[in-house]
């Protein structure tokens, strides 16, 4: 944690009677275009994206709880309302939370950059690179990642509501409205029948090697670790190709040099009249938007 943060931290107090906390954002934040990007994804029961917020269930091996995330521009800062019974577990969710909002990244240099370039600059928002929306939960993207293979992002959304709702781990009541459910860890996911919710066996298989693999830490969702550590890793599991891998990189570890190449809306955005390019000369051109090439995906989405 940084010290401009540790001091923004400390000078909020934490205790039981008050568990709203400010995170401070610099003067160009789109918090509606990131509010706009997840809520597009959202697992319905455990995540909910209203008209001005942001609001999901967690747990821990020792804690569970619920937050919630509003905009407050009036004071340049997201206002997150946490409710957990483990003090403790407070600073993890305000650092998680501002990554997840992608506070904490320095533009300055990679929207000068991106804004000279011919098609990244049509992706921009006034004139500003997109944030990289990096998710709370890894492991419940990494399971959304693996639905999401070679379907749209509303069909993989689908399913894993689906096996939310199948796990059925249901939160207190006291929680906000249609924050009803915590989503299965890998050992509740493996012993989980997914059989009659629409996934493919294939796609069941591999989510249960993932999840085995995670179990054994034969991989770690980490981002204290090398992008080629994590893609040796995580690539050598049967069923987790490429795109998978990068995809997970980017939003589930905030890796900025990740990119998914193989990524359909990727591949329409850089084909020429219609016309699709390889995949290696994707990489090759993606080559000159090193070392942020996550961002310059979010930019070639917009597209």
């Amino acid at each position: 944690m940084s010290n401009k943060i540790r001091n923004e931290l400390n000078d909020q107090k934490i205790n039981q009677d008050n568990t709203t906390l400010l995170l401070k954002y610099g003067k160009q934040y789109n918090f509606k275009e990131i509010l706009s990007f997840i809520g597009l994804r959202v697992i319905e029961g455990v995540e909910v994206v209203t008209g001005d917020g942001y609001g999901r269930t967690f747990r821990t091996e020792n804690t569970k709880g619920f937050f919630t995330v509003t905009n407050r521009p009036e004071q340049s800062a997201l206002e997150l309302r946490i409710g957990c019974s483990d003090i403790k577990f407070y600073k993890k969710i305000y650092n998680k939370v501002r990554k997840m909002f992608d506070l904490d990244t320095d533009f300055t240099g990679i929207n000068e950059r991106f804004s000279k370039d011919r098609l990244l600059s049509k992706g921009m928002v006034n004139g500003h690179v997109p944030h990289l929306p990096i998710v709370f939960d890894t492991f419940e993207f990494v399971v959304r990642a693996v639905l999401g293979q070679q379907i749209t992002v509303k069909a993989a959304t689908t399913l894993a509501t689906r096996i939310a709702a199948k796990a059925a781990l249901k939160s207190d009541k006291n929680f906000p409205e249609g924050l009803a459910l915590f989503f299965p860890n890998p050992s509740e996911l493996l012993a989980l029948d997914l059989e009659g919710l629409g996934i493919t066996k294939t796609r069941q298989a591999t989510l249960r090697v993932v999840a085995r693999a995670i179990l054994n830490s034969d991989i770690k969702l980490t981002a204290k670790q090398t992008f080629d550590k994590f893609y040796k890793d995580f690539s050598a599991l049967k069923g987790i190709g490429d795109w998978t891998v990068n995809y997970v990189a980017m939003r589930g570890l905030g890796m900025m040099d990740s990119f998914p190449a193989g990524d359909l809306g990727v591949v329409k955005a850089l084909s020429k009249d219609g016309q699709k390019i390889s995949g290696k000369e994707i990489i090759k051109i993606a080559e000159k938007w090193r070392p942020y090439r996550a961002y310059a995906a979010l930019c070639l989405w917009n597209l």
